[in-house]
């Protein structure tokens, strides 16, 4: 009996199965099977699949994120558009089942919705553009939930969600309402308390975002007393500890390191947490020894070999704070000198010493670390247009006092006879090479016993704050590698090997070799080109005599250099530096130096303005008689006598430029005898307004050819180009000389340009759209590189990453050598940088590229494309690009 009920019930099963199989692929009409079929298929076959692959790409795309511990930690770290990619093929695998789920399964009926999966669905898209960064998107959905299911509780899940996706995009003023209105909900019990935590997670993120961190901590407190989970607990105690710490609240912050150490995090958090806990070190209640014992400790580990440089760092704050100044500064020296892959570290180790050397003030060293800070620091960095303006300024300095130095140095040596002369320079080559050899054997036994280097209490420290830079130039290490620097503006930071110097060293053959040591044996020279070698070799001989000043009139301009590095110096002293001692300095060594030389009255009444601002009367009067007396001709002169004087000159300008102004419009009006007028009375009336005056020539010379022949116009034109070398007029008139050569009327005499074309020679080939469509353009050498299979490889990245983007790839040939591949469309500016963003790190489709020579990328819009084809000018499109192209403008 009990198997008959069995069978007959296996039967029902079946028969039941079978006729949701066969009704329920409608959504038309509202039946039980039909609801029952499309809420388990929704869910099963389509939403866990989608939710399922989203998760799998959150876990794997937030182990490939890295913190950068030296800054706040924010709450959530998402990374950055470049590293989003990664979890792209993920998300669009959630969008693509959430929306089949939506399209497929969905029952409305009389405005109600009967698939109960169909609102997580459209939650599942939502997050899946969360996570892409696609957080307009994200946005657009969530709001579309908040209104369409304002009766179903998810309705609160897509206001977290809706203030986060504001959050991420910095609209700080509509994330903030929507977390006010979400915690009332909250509070008045309208909203699940199970909200509560991740609420409070989100206004920390909210102020931490905007280095609100004071503002954060309440939040931060509130959500680690609602158990966020274990990581999320450890990350906001850490976070906690960072915010103390940077207010001074030295004990609190380690407390709470010493929590997250407890609760065994990550090696990265745990390891910081230590760094920071000895950083936390108070000189009034700390215990110093324990602290510096347990940082050497962590130096000898093996396991934080690559992190040494962060130890030396945090060695150095603690010596910095007992005012042991020398240390902190050898630390910090090592700090940089250890960093391998930390360039966040190496910048603000070097940041701390160039600081450090500008207080001194030792202006060469400050310039050195300033200028390494520069190669490392983000452009996110606070005060990074502050470091960026002190770099430059002190590299200008550094500059005028190397050559000072340099002149000097190489003016005694054409004193000396040239007996002398060949000994002090084999002294100083003497002293290079037993350098190098002192170096090689300190290096060979730091790799043999690298624990007697760099450790408090070690027989050895690096000794930079007591270097002595000398007055001699060729000892100064600082001057002699100075020219790094200037290397790696010009040609980046290379490699050292063979053929650094070029980009694609497959162009080069042996038999290019052959060729190229072959033209090293120029006319005269019989060494097969090694005294070119040993001009650049500072251990031979020629390295020195070449810019020896032995004849009068090389040693004048050797003059003429140290004098013109004097001047610019005591004005960078005082402009920039606010460093009146040096500059005084410079300007009086100038004049004791070089008496009348052709800076002798400005730098006089520099002098005369700097004594006064010091209330120094009786040196103030010295220099102001000095110039009334011996100089009454001169513009300082005259500003001595009537204080007024520079506002009337800048009266003056102002007048001539609003005569300029009259002209130009004249002149755009066709009133050519006007614009003659006008020219001829500022070069009468204005003729020390070197700046206005060359503009009143051009526009007189283009009228003169209207108004005449056009002889005169040419005439009037070469006349500018010979008169001003260096005025920014000289190339417009060169243009229109040009075109004129090649215009000529039926009988054969010259064709005068039309005014408004020849006004407007760089008028503008590209114009920037954002919101038009856009295509990414990757440029290549055909002869170099397989472009089908580049193809192929930009195809696999869109079907990984961008894989509903539906994006195209083409190719056709840019000219006789170089062929353009094409991914198109991208609806906007945005999407196009968004893609750019992240195909340029992707090694699968660049890495043959970086040995094959040289390519070209961007993003175009439609209507700059067919110019761009036309014109084929990579570089200037290049420079477009650059110029409208960056994420800060692109949103």
């Amino acid at each position: 009996m009990n198997l008959k009920k069995l069978y007959l019930s296996g039967s029902l099963l079946f028969l039941l199965a079978g006729l949701i199989v066969i009704s329920g692929c409608s959504t038309k009409k509202n039946t039980f099977t039909r609801r029952a079929y499309h809420n388990l298929t929704s869910h099963y076959n389509v939403y866990w699949n989608g939710m399922d692959q989203l998760r799998q790409g959150v876990k794997e795309y937030q182990s490939s994120i890295v913190d950068n511990y030296a800054l706040i930690l924010p709450v959530y770290n998402y990374g950055d558009k470049t590293t989003s990619g990664k979890i792209s093929q993920y998300a669009d695998i959630g969008i693509t089942k959430a929306s089949k789920a939506v399209q497929k399964h969905s029952m409305v009926f009389n405005q109600k919705e009967y698939v109960k999966w169909i609102d997580d669905a459209y939650m599942l898209i939502g997050k899946s553009y969360y996570y892409k960064q696609d957080y307009g998107m994200a946005r657009r959905t969530f709001e579309f939930i908040i209104k369409t299911y304002n009766k179903n509780e998810i309705k609160y899940e897509a206001m977290l969600w809706l203030a986060m996706s504001n959050v991420q995009m910095k609209d700080f003023k509509r994330a903030e309402p929507m977390l006010d209105m979400l915690q009332n909900k909250i509070t008045q019990g309208e909203a699940p308390e199970r909200f509560e935590m991740p609420v409070n997670l989100a206004y920390a993120q909210f102020n931490i975002l905007q280095k609100k961190y004071n503002a954060s901590v309440p939040y931060l407190q509130r959500a680690i007393e609602l158990n966020p989970g274990t990581e999320m607990k450890t990350r906001c105690l850490f976070i906690l500890g960072q915010i103390y710490q940077l207010n001074g609240d030295y004990a609190l912050a380690t407390q709470k390191y010493k929590a997250v150490i407890k609760r065994n995090p990550s090696f990265a958090m745990e390891f910081n947490s230590k760094i920071n806990m000895a950083q936390c070190y108070d000189t009034k209640s700390g215990d110093k020894e324990y602290i510096l014992k347990k940082l050497t400790r962590m130096l000898k580990d093996e396991k934080n070999k690559e992190v040494q440089d962060q130890i030396y760092y945090a060695l150095a704050q603690v010596s910095l704070k007992d005012f042991d100044t020398l240390t902190g500064i050898n630390y910090l020296a090592l700090s940089v000198s250890s960093s391998k892959g930390n360039n966040y570290q190496k910048a603000i180790s070097a940041l701390a010493l160039a600081d450090l050397h500008f207080a001194v003030p030792n202006y060469s060293l400050a310039q050195a670390y300033y200028d390494s800070t520069m190669q490392f620091l983000p452009v996110t960095f606070p005060n990074f247009k502050e470091i960026k303006r002190k770099t430059s300024t002190l590299t200008d300095l550094v500059t005028n006092l190397q050559i000072i130095q340099k002149e000097d140095s190489l003016q005694m040596l054409a004193m000396l006879t040239e007996d002398d002369r060949n000994r002090k320079i084999d002294e100083m080559i003497t002293q290079i090479v037993l350098e190098e050899q002192r170096k090689k054997l300190e290096e060979i036994e730091r790799r043999e016993n690298p624990n007697l280097f760099g450790t408090p209490g070690s027989r050895e420290m690096p000794s930079v704050a007591g270097s002595r830079e000398g007055k001699w130039y060729f000892y100064n290490t600082t001057a002699l590698s100075n020219g790094f620097s200037a290397f790696a503006r010009k040609w980046g930071r290379r490699k050292l090997e063979d053929l650094w110097f070029l980009s694609n060293k497959n162009l080069i053959s042996f038999d290019d070799d052959m060729a190229l040591a072959d033209t090293s044996m120029m006319p005269g020279d019989t060494t097969g080109g090694r005294n070119k070698l040993a001009v650049t070799d500072p251990k031979k001989r020629d390295f020195y005599l070449k810019d020896i000043p032995l004849t009068p009139e090389q040693m004048e301009v050797s003059n003429q250099r140290i004098i013109d590095a004097f001047y610019n110096a005591g004005f960078i002293y005082i402009d920039g530096l606010k460093d009146y001692k040096n500059s005084i300095e410079s300007f009086e060594t100038l004049l004791a130096r070089f008496p009348k030389n052709d800076h002798e009255p400005p730098s006089c009444y520099e002098l005369y303005v700097l004594y006064t601002d010091l209330d120094n009367l009786p040196k103030s009067d010295y220099y102001r008689n000095l110039i009334l007396n011996q100089y009454h001709e001169t513009d300082y002169a005259k500003l001595l006598i009537n204080p007024n004087y520079y506002k009337e000159i800048q009266k003056q300008k102002s007048q001539a430029a609003k005569l300029y102004e009259e002209t130009w419009l004249a002149f755009n009006n066709e009133q050519y005898y006007m614009v003659l007028h006008n020219a001829d009375q500022a070069l009468s009336e204005y003729t020390s307004d070197t700046a206005l005056i060359p503009r009143f020539e051009y526009l007189r010379a283009m009228a003169l050819g209207k108004v005449e022949v056009v002889d005169s116009l040419v005439a009037a034109l070469q006349s500018i180009v010979n008169k001003y070398p260096n005025h920014e007029v000289r190339p417009l008139a060169m243009n229109v000389l040009e075109y004129l050569s090649t215009q000529r009327n039926a009988n054969g005499d010259p064709v005068a340009p039309d005014p408004a074309k020849s006004e407007d020679p760089t008028v503008k080939l590209y114009s920037y759209s954002p919101g038009s469509i856009h295509f990414f353009i990757l440029i290549v050498d055909g002869s170099r590189v397989d472009v089908n299979a580049l193809k192929i490889k930009l195809s696999d990245f869109n079907n990984k990453y961008f894989r509903l983007g539906e994006l195209q790839v083409n190719s056709l040939l840019l000219d006789n050598t170089r062929e353009m591949i094409t991914v198109n469309n991208f609806y906007d500016a945005g999407q196009a940088l968004d893609y750019y963003l992240s195909i340029k790190g992707n090694p699968y489709v660049y890495n043959k590229l970086e040995n094959v020579g040289d390519f070209s990328d961007f993003v175009i819009s439609v209507e700059n494309y067919p110019v761009f084809y036309k014109n084929k000018d990579t570089d200037l499109y290049g420079r477009f690009f650059e110029k409208n192209y960056n994420p800060s403008r692109v949103e």
